[in-house]
């Protein structure tokens, strides 16, 4: 099997994924869906000795061993592309998931995420999560994010991956990306050792455990611009999902933390188009009095009705949803198939309104109906350990033409 030539197909025709495992044909990932090509089935030995190639070569003399536990990668297949890799084992054959990664980073209006992203990540300070289930394009989201900053900020920024998607060159922003494993032993550690080179914007990959959590926290406490990703469903639940992560001990700190430092959740869900393409419905909170007075009150699932009427872009799931099926954008049937509440959408999809009914960002739910009040912010709790605030940078402004942020393509 010419498994470069495999992988060059795939990139020429836009595959998103693929997938090679013992016993079968390899499999592509084109338009979300998996199709097989037309090739013998791929034997133990050949997908083994294809690991071995592309594998790093710290990997390669414990191989089976890593597979059991599951191995993930990056390749760069020279003249083509750089790919994330997944190796593991399965009824004691081997199999990698690859995805794709283009060498150019798309812009935000390119990847059809609404423009308060943009003006999210030009907030320098505090935390936001960009969430959803794997393969939802959370990594390119973020990769998006930080290109912005890169493009309109003088500043110091630090991503920490496990492994390395996309690659950054520096432009007005001093870029430092470290891979787990090659660079560093743990988020963790790297994120303890960041905070020591004078960053303003630190990315973390995931926030997986209690220790890289704290330290995230801890960051944007102290004046820092920190992003990361977390496997959740919707806005409301990444936060009940980050709060089941604190240790009794030091619950109240770290709520505290979360709650006066929570820029903004984006959450994201890759819906099919009716022309084949696929594209983000996404769900955006933005941090302020409202949010921090539920999270501080253990309310933070009652969020999901104050996203509705928040405005300032905010929007739910939902909403998103009744926008792009009125754009004809997407089937009843997709929209349907990413619902949240799919009775109330249902509703809405074929016209029907009520006072709690979901209407399209930005609109009033009932003709008439006032917003929530906005109840005072809580003063902060001095909880960052008895560190001074960081004070926060204003990066030297960039006058050329060209913004960014002016929106081409779409």
């Amino acid at each position: 099997m010419d498994f470069q030539s495999l992988l060059r197909f795939a990139v020429e025709h836009d595959a998103s994924d693929v997938h090679l495992q013992a016993g079968l044909p390899p499999h592509l990932r084109m338009g979300g869906i998996l199709k097989a090509i037309n090739q013998p089935p791929l034997t133990d030995e050949e997908v083994r000795n294809f690991l071995t190639s592309i594998a790093p070569a710290r990997y390669r003399d414990t191989l089976d061993d890593r597979l059991v536990a599951g191995l993930d990668f990056s390749y760069a297949a020279p003249g083509m592309s750089r790919f994330r890799c997944s190796a593991y084992r399965q009824l004691g054959h081997a199999g990698v998931a690859m995805r794709i990664i283009k060498a150019r980073i798309p812009s935000i209006p390119e990847l059809h995420l609404p423009s308060v992203v943009g003006t999210i990540g030009n907030a320098q300070r505090g935390l936001t999560l960009v969430t959803g289930t794997t393969g939802s394009g959370k990594s390119t989201t973020l990769a998006a994010i930080i290109d912005l900053i890169n493009q309109q900020r003088s500043c110091k920024i630090i991503t920490i991956e496990d492994p390395v998607e996309y690659l950054h060159s520096p432009k007005h922003a001093v870029i430092s990306q470290l891979e787990l494993g090659s660079d560093t032993p743990s988020f963790e550690q790297a994120l303890r050792q960041s905070l020591r080179q004078d960053p303003d914007v630190v990315l973390v990959g995931e926030l997986r455990d209690t220790d890289t959590l704290r330290i995230a926290l801890r960051a944007a406490d102290t004046g820092h611009q920190v992003f990361s990703t977390v496997h959740s469903a919707s806005a409301p639940q990444t936060i009940e999902r980050i709060i089941a992560m604190f240790p009794p001990a030091e619950h109240k700190l770290l709520l505290t933390q979360l709650a006066g430092n929570l820029e903004a959740i984006i959450s994201q869900r890759l819906v099919i188009c009716r022309d084949g393409s696929r594209r983000p419905a996404t769900e955006i909170l933005r941090g302020g009095p409202v949010p921090t007075k539920y999270i501080l009150e253990g309310r933070a699932l009652e969020l999901h009705d104050y996203i509705r009427t928040a405005g300032n872009g905010q929007h739910t799931f939902d909403q998103d949803l009744l926008s792009m099926f009125r754009q004809e954008l997407i089937s009843h049937h997709e929209a349907m198939l990413h619902a949240t509440n799919p009775e109330s959408l249902n509703m809405a999809l074929r016209g029907i309104t009520s006072s709690k009914g979901i209407t399209e960002p930005g609109k009033p739910t009932h003709p008439g109906q006032p917003k929530p009040p906005m109840p005072a912010k809580p003063a902060p709790n001095g909880g960052n350990g008895g560190e001074p605030p960081r004070e926060v940078r204003r990066p030297v402004p960039i006058t050329e033409e060209g913004n960014p942020l002016d929106q081409v393509g779409g």
